[in-house]
Order: C-alpha cells, then structure tokens, then sequence
C-alpha cells in the first residue's frame, strides 16, 4: 500500500516537473522570463532608493534630515521615479527585445528589436494617453506592470505579422541605403497601423465602456467583489489570495486592493486602539499591520521564506546570486528583485506556494491570535520594519515574534519543494540550450561559416556569453586540463603526443574542444588560453624528462591570431626558459588554413620559432585548400595527413595517390609525414606501404590523461 502511494507521488512529481519543463520552454513565457531578467538592474536601484528614503528607524531619518536638509528624501524620491516609477514603460521595452530576437532566430525575418520595442513602447503610451483627462502617471509604473506585459507580446506579434506581409513594406528609395535605414523605411506603414490599433482600443473603452483607466476599471471591480462577503475570515483570505494571484500575472495586487485595505483592514486597527484606549479589549484580528507583520513577510508571496529555502539548497549558483542581491531589501519586505529577478511573475513552477504559502500563513496567524497564543495587532507598523522587529511593535509582546519565526519555518518548507524543482527544470533546460548552441556550433562548423555566437541576442547567445566569462575564470584559476594522444612509428614506439584541451565544465561537463576555441577567439581570450596550454605542455615535458623520456615531445596547436600577436614567440621563449626544456621538444602544429592566410606578422612569428629551434608541423594538409609552396617558404618539419584522406585510403584510389604524392615530395622537401585517424591495421599497412611509418589514431590510443600516457611510453619502450 505504502509502495503504491509512494510510487503515484513519485509518477505526479514527475508528470508535474515534465508540465514546468514544457512551460518554460514556451517562447511567450522564456521572452517574458527574459524580459524581466533584464529589469534587474533597474528595480534594484529603485529598491535600494524605496529603502533608504523609507528606511524605518527614526534616528535614521533625524541624521539624514540634520545632515541634507528636510528635503533629504527627494533625491531617492527622484531616483525611485526614474526607475520604479517608470517600471512598465521599461517592462514594456525589455519584454518585446527579448521576444524580437526569440522571434527573429525563430522566423529568420530580419527586423531590428530596437524598432520592435519602440513600436511597442509607443503603443503601450497610446493605449493609456497621456493628454486625456483623468490620465495618472502612475500607470508607467509598479501598477501598469500587467498591462505592459500584454501589450510587449500583443504589439510584438502583431508588428510581427504584419512585416511579413510583403505588400505593407516599403522598400528602400536606392540599394546603397543601410541596413538600418532599409529596416526603419519597411517597418513604417506595419508600426503606423500596430500604433493606432492601441489607440483605437483606447478609444473604443472609453467610449463604449467608460473605462478611461484600466487600472482604475479593474480596482472597482474588485472592491464591490469583497462589498458582498460578510464573514471576516473568508474575505482576508479572499483579500491574500488575490494580491497574489494578480502579482503573478504582473498586476500589483497591492495597489489593485488598497482600496479594499484602507476601507477595511486600516480603520479595524484604529477600533482595536480605540477599544483599548476605552479601557477594552481589541476585537478586529485582521488589520493591514496583522497582514504586513505575519503573512507577507518580505513582501507578497511571503518571499522570505523563498529567500531562506533558496540559501539552504546549494545548487543553483544563479538563484543564490539573485538572493544574495535581495537579501538586504528585502529583509525590508521590499522584494521586487525576487519578484522580477527569479522571476516569481508568470513563472509556473512557483505559482502554487506563491499563492498558498501566504493562505496557510494567514491561516496560522489566525489561529494563533484566536487562541490567544498571540495578542491582537494594536499598533501601526511601517510595512519596511524588519521581521521580528514588526512581530514586537505590532503586538507589544515577543510572542508576536514567536509567531513570525514559527511562520517563517512553516513558509520555508513549502518553498523547499519547489525551489528543489525549480532547481531540476534550469538544469534541464540549461542543457538543453547547451546541446543546442552546440548543434549550432557543428552546423557553422560543417558548412565552413564563421562563427558569430557572442552576438547572438537569443538565449543561445546568452548561453554563449556565460560560458564565455566561465572559460575566462576557470583559465584564470587553472582549472583547465591538457590530454595527450601519442604518435608512434611503425614499430609501436611512442616518439611525441599532441596535447588536446579539456575543458570540463562544471554543469555541462566535457565541452566539444572547437567550441572551446571559437569562444576563447570571440571573446579575446584566446592568447591566454593558448599560453596556458603552451605551459602544461612544457610542465609535461619536463616530468617526462625527469623520467627519462628525454626523446619525447609534445606537439600543441596554434591558432592564427596567437601566431598574429607580436608577443607570442617572445612569451614562448619565457615559458621554455620557465620550464628549463628543450626547444626541439615542443612543436608547433598549425593547419593548412592558417598558413594560407599569408601574413606578414604570422610569417614573422613562424621564422622567429625555428630560430628558437622549435619544430613546426602542417596539420590536416591535402583538405584541398593548400598550395604546395606553402611546405618550403614555412619550412615546415612535419605534415600531418588530413584525416578525410586516411579514413578513405582503404577504398578509395585517389586517396591512395594523393598520399603517395604527398609523401614523394617530401622526400625531395625533407619533411615528414605523419598520419592522423588510423584506425585499422589495414589502414597502417597500406600506410607503410606507401612509405608513412608515423601514425596517429584509435588504433594505437585515444586522447589519454597524462598518467595514463606515462604508463603508454613505458609499455611502447618495452
């Protein structure tokens, strides 16, 4: 029976993770998420204004006003409208940014986001006006957060779709125009007709409906629902759950109900002072304070207790990075960093303790003060006061704050779940993502296009950047490690390994080597992660030396822009002298593209390099870009056969020429031949047959740790 029971938890826990999953993949839904990410900087400068203009300790306020004036608060007041007070008119912007670029990966039709959101922003004015009476600035707010998010996702598709409606684009006057003139010019006639369709709305509402403020509309509504409800408790649970219902869909429940509060909940704490006052006792347990003080600890959603949930489970590195930004205010109940940042707003997997946390803590606090376990709330509390401060003001007694702490725990372990789920899907969907910027990657790889991740808008781009700042970290920690196939001779002994690069991450595990690469040029990293290879190179070559292996060496490729950079042989030279190693000991492999390019500074690089008497191998030579006159002005000491050519020997003839032409001149050019990707013994007899006896491959051994190479050399030398 137990099994059972638990095995039907186990299967919905997982149906529901699978249901999160698929949500949050939702292109609507990731661009909102996205969205709102990007407002982080924004709202937490305005927390941090909201907090220190309304910090709630009077010798505070004394010392600011003593110190700046009685105007003191102003300039956190102008700071606050700057960004919080102009909140959905930016919510407006960074929602249709994302969804533009989500959409422009998605439909490949090439519209700029800039114009995208600025259509949006435009429309999102014309749908509440500016010039019309009874219009509140407020509206670009906190309290126009719902509506901006509607109109970002409707005024994007509809600007959207009509741009792909080639007949309502214009085209550009003459073909030297620019791109972004092009762009502007075509986007004029779908902006004009997605602009005046809010407007129309605008219009229509107020005409036909005397809604002249949405806001306004929807917080009379709401009045009159609770105008109805009689009994005290059905209607405060009524009152939490929708505040918070309307804050997960964007709208400020706070605002939306404040009519309700101040009718309600703020005159039933004046009778609770009065009734004392008169020698009484407090009959009203809900209050605006019984609410401020035990149930939206940390504001809506009671999000300090998401906050301790989040520090007690380790895992997720950006979640705790997020609350370690909100603690400080929102240990003042002010959460919209949490609220915008993880996000809480249209986040499905946090929709259930969002809503029923704070329920089951009005709930509980009910209880308590009905039982008599806690006295009833008899003074105003600013709803900034700190937890455990406003449980002793508010009541006048410290089992106010034993009521906290109890609902504070009771909050966390329902949080716990969903945090730990939450957790599960961001790392699902992070490989997911992964898999595809690598599938990505390999598709430009494949058709020989250049590689442009950094400047990706989308969330692969995003990815792209992440993993970018992770290699320059862990490049900078040393965190990176170095395996070594060997090549061996005909006879099976081990004379040079190449050193490979393995960058094993900490969340995707192994990353594809060419991907670690094209990053680290992307984003300028790549001399120092060449260097850093080049130095764990010649560490391995010294404790090969110090073993005895005093003819071994280690060969590591380089990439144009490192042999470009004047620094590097001079650099290199320092990292032998470091080392104390012999020069011929380390080669320099470059391939067939790099030393088409040419360049005056790379053939420069090259020369100073056999000056040093370093050994310069060509590598993937015969891919059929190659000029042979490359082989004698770079004096290369070593070709590596390009693997396409080995693979096919077996079946293919030409192959078999191309090599045995290959290995001909290198005779006359003396230079050696080495071939890569052997695999079978019939690939290495025809091999030697042809006159190759240095080979490289499955055959003999994969990319192997350093140990394991150690043990390999001792094995091939009998």
């Amino acid at each position: 029976m137990h099994k059972r029971l638990f095995s039907n938890v186990a299967e919905m826990s997982g149906d529901y993770t699978k249901l999160m999953e698929k949500a949050g993949e939702n292109l609507l839904l990731a661009s909102i998420r996205r969205g709102l990410i990007l407002m982080i900087p924004v709202v937490l400068i305005g927390s941090l204004a909201l907090l220190f203009s309304s910090f709630p300790v009077p010798q505070y306020q004394e010392l600011m006003a003593r110190l700046f004036g009685q105007n003191w608060q102003d300039f956190f007041i102008y700071v606050h409208d700057g960004t919080i007070g102009i909140l959905s008119l930016a919510m407006v912007t960074c929602i249709t940014y994302s969804l533009a670029t989500e959409l422009e990966n998605r439909d490949k039709l090439r519209i700029n986001p800039v114009i995208v959101a600025t259509v949006a922003l435009c429309s999102f004015v014309a749908l509440f006006g500016i010039n019309k009476d009874g219009f509140k600035i407020t509206n670009y707010g906190v309290t126009g957060v719902f509506v901006s998010i509607l109109v970002a996702v409707a005024a994007s598709l509809l600007f959207y779709k009509l741009s792909s409606i080639k007949l309502l684009r214009i085209r550009p006057f003459s073909d030297g125009d620019s791109i972004t003139f092009s762009h502007a010019v075509a986007s004029i006639i779908p902006a004009a007709i997605t602009i005046t369709l809010f407007a129309a709305v605008n219009q229509i509402l107020a005409a036909l409906l005397n809604i002249t403020d949405i806001n306004d509309f929807l917080a009379d509504v709401l009045y009159h629902l609770f105008a109805n409800i009689n009994n005290s408790f059905l209607r405060a649970l009524l009152f939490i759950f929708l505040i918070h219902f309307l804050w997960f869909f964007g709208i400020h429940g706070s605002n939306m109900l404040e009519h309700v509060a101040q009718s309600i909940y703020v005159p039933a704490l004046a009778i609770n002072q009065e009734l004392i006052q008169a020698g009484g006792e407090p009959t009203q347990i809900f209050t605006k304070t019984f609410f401020d003080t035990f149930v939206l600890m940390g504001g809506c959603g009671s999000t300090l207790c998401l906050l301790v949930a989040v520090f007690m489970l380790k895992k997720n590195k950006n979640q705790r990075r997020i609350a370690k930004f909100s603690l400080f205010p929102l240990l003042f109940n002010i959460n919209e960093l949490i609220v915008f940042g993880f996000p809480l707003v249209l986040n499905p997997i946090y929709l259930i303790p969002f809503l029923l946390v704070p329920l089951l803590l009005t709930v509980t606090s009910y209880a308590a003060v009905s039982l008599g376990l806690v006295p009833f709330t008899i003074q105003t509390v600013e709803w900034t006061t700190p937890v455990f401060i406003s449980g002793y003001y508010a009541t006048g007694f410290w089992s106010g704050c034993l009521l906290q702490l109890f609902n504070l725990i009771l909050g966390t372990l329902c949080y716990i779940p969903f945090v730990k789920l939450s957790q599960t899907v961001s790392v699902s969907r992070l490989k997911k993502n992964f898999e595809a910027l690598c599938a990505e990657f390999k598709k430009s790889e494949r058709s020989n296009k250049r590689h442009s991740l950094l400047e990706r808008q989308d969330m692969l781009g995003s990815l792209a950047k992440a993993l970018a700042e992770d290699l320059k970290y862990d490049i900078e920690t040393k965190k990176l490690t170095l395996f070594y196939q060997p090549q061996v001779d005909y006879e099976g002994k081990v004379f040079c390994a190449e050193a490979l690069l393995r960058w094993n991450h900490v969340h995707y595990g192994t990353i594809y080597p060419p991907l670690v690469i094209a990053l680290a040029e992307e984003y300028q990293l790549i001399d120092e992660l060449g260097l850093e290879i080049i130095d764990q190179a010649c560490s391995t070559i010294k404790i090969m030396a110090a073993l005895g292996f005093t003819e071994m060496a280690v060969s590591v490729n380089i990439t144009a822009s490192q042999l470009e950079n004047q620094d590097f042989s001079g650099k290199l030279r320092q990292l032998i002298e470091k080392h104390q190693i012999s020069p011929k000991a380390l080669k320099i492999e470059i391939t067939e593209q790099v030393a088409l390019e040419n360049n005056k500074w790379i053939k420069d690089t090259l020369n100073a390099l056999k000056e040093m008497g370093i050994e310069l191998e060509m590598d993937d030579f015969g891919m059929g870009h190659s000029s042979l006159m490359y082989l004698k002005e770079y004096n290369f000491d070593t070709v590596k056969l390009d693997g396409s050519l080995v693979r096919e020997i077996s079946t293919n003839m030409n192959c078999r020429d191309i090599i045995s032409s290959i290995i001909y001149l290198s005779r006359s050019m003396n230079y050696a031949v080495l071939a890569e990707f052997v695999e079978t013994e019939e690939q290495r007899q025809i091999l030697h047959e042809l006159g190759c006896d240095l080979y490289q491959g499955y055959l003999y051994s994969p990319a192997i740790p350093l140990a394991d190479l150690l043990a390999y050399i001792r094995r091939s030398q009998g």
